[in-house]
């Protein structure tokens, strides 16, 4: 099974990268908000509508769809399987890209930030990182959280952390 690991940004081994900055107003933003995620107007110069956005990730994700799904009808499709840190997050706002198009994803998406939760609950290591933010974690596992706050570096970095877990769990922790 491919898990495709995703972030969307308010205001192991990689087989593909997708990544679209979504248009918006500047003016309505939060400019903390904007500075935490290394906001520029330049970055942004080919950004394109939330709908536009969707189409294009529905494209891309096509190849990415394994998991075997029966429609109501008895119709066999496949979708793919998503995974985010801090997945009740970002669902919202990827569901919300597609509105009542079909969503080529498995609607259980698996949230990393539980897996950590889980592995700290049952390993008790010595003392936890301070808090569970996607850097913080990554930090205290000695995975590199450079460009932490973008989205495709945070999608890049759940997915090591996902990995970590992996190997952490083979090893008898």
């Amino acid at each position: 099974m491919i898990t495709v690991y995703f972030d969307t940004e308010t205001g192991g081994v990689e087989l593909g990268t997708f990544e679209q900055k979504i248009s918006f107003n500047e003016a309505d933003a939060d400019p903390t908000a904007l500075a935490l995620n290394h906001y520029t107007r330049q970055e942004w110069v080919n950004s394109c509508a939330p709908q536009i956005a969707a189409s294009r990730f529905a494209a891309w994700i096509r190849p990415h769809c394994t998991l075997e799904r029966i429609s109501k009808a008895g119709n066999p499709y496949r979708v793919a399987v998503l995974s985010a840190y801090n997945a009740p997050f970002d669902t919202p706002r990827l569901d919300a890209m597609f509105g009542t198009s079909f969503c080529p994803w498995d609607r259980r998406v698996r949230d990393v930030l539980q897996r950590v939760l889980w592995w700290f609950d049952l390993n008790k290591l010595g003392t936890p990182p301070e808090n569970f933010k996607l850097s913080t974690v990554a930090s205290y596992m000695d995975i590199s959280a450079d460009g932490a706050h973008d989205a495709l570096a945070d999608a890049r970095l759940a997915a090591k952390v996902s990995h970590w877990l992996n190997c952490e769990a083979q090893v008898g922790f």
